[in-house]
């Protein structure tokens, strides 16, 4: 049973109360999809996210190479046991970017989100068993650009 503490107070009030509830939620709500992306996206967006962040670090890094580890979760929108990342080629017309498919269930996650910051010229793929994260190897081209070169 929820205790309303504003109904002791006038009108005017009130609605200052209700109106701190609401700043309250939106408030929330941005820290969650700002501070939080990883926890309000899907496995394909969640690996995309860290390429990226991984592509940042990587151009900023006088190192040629970066190894980067990302965690199952299956929570949200994941997979519950096995699965498999397939990396197409930037060239694919069909189907540029990175997708997940859960073995045991019919989901499948996809993005092209990372081809904003990495090129991917040749298909990759990977099947993991539940709980197995995914090792994802990425190299500076001489270009500055990164590359997805391997995963694991």
């Amino acid at each position: 049973m929820a205790i309303d503490v504003a109904q002791d107070f006038s009108p005017a009030w009130q609605a200052h109360f209700a109106a701190l509830k609401r700043c309250a939620a939106v408030a929330l709500l941005l820290l969650a999809a700002a501070g939080c992306e990883t926890l309000v996206s899907d496995m394909a967006t969640r690996l995309a996210y860290a390429v990226r962040d991984g592509a940042a670090r990587l151009s900023r890094s006088r190192s040629e190479t970066l190894v980067l580890s990302v965690a199952w979760r299956s929570w949200p929108d994941g997979c519950p046991d096995g699965y498999r990342v397939a990396w197409n080629a930037d060239n694919d017309v069909k189907a540029p970017g990175v997708g997940v498919e859960c073995t045991s269930t019919r989901h499948s996650y996809g993005t092209t989100y990372a081809r904003n910051f990495v090129k991917v010229t040749k298909a990759l793929t990977v099947t993991k068993e539940k709980g197995e994260p995914v090792t994802i190897a990425l190299r500076k081209r001489p270009d500055g650009a990164i590359e997805v070169v391997a995963l694991q």
